[in-house]
């Protein structure tokens, strides 16, 4: 029974402070206003080219910008006063 006691104690504690925490929480305070029914009524007109032309947006011919041209790279001219080992192998002078 002490055990049953104990946890009853516990229970009754956690509910406590549950509620003394809330407490301290400010009033809720109410939801933003219902929007304009003008402003519903233009969407929904917007909404009406849907329904009586399913593919106004297929209609719409968008001009693509065309590929970028594809230029060779350049080969830079060796530096001035050196010239390439021949055979391959470095100079060391």
């Amino acid at each position: 029974m002490p055990r049953i006691r104990t946890v009853s104690v516990l229970l009754a504690a956690g509910t406590l402070v549950s509620v003394l925490a809330r407490a301290g929480d400010p009033p809720r305070t109410p939801g933003p206003p219902d929007p304009d029914p003008g402003f519903l009524e233009f969407l929904g007109s917007v909404d009406n080219l849907a329904d009586t032309n399913p593919d106004y947006m297929a209609q719409a011919n968008v001009p693509h910008a065309p590929a970028p041209a594809v230029t060779p790279p350049v080969k830079s001219p060796p530096a001035t006063g050196t010239t390439p080992a021949p055979g391959g192998t470095k100079n060391n002078e």
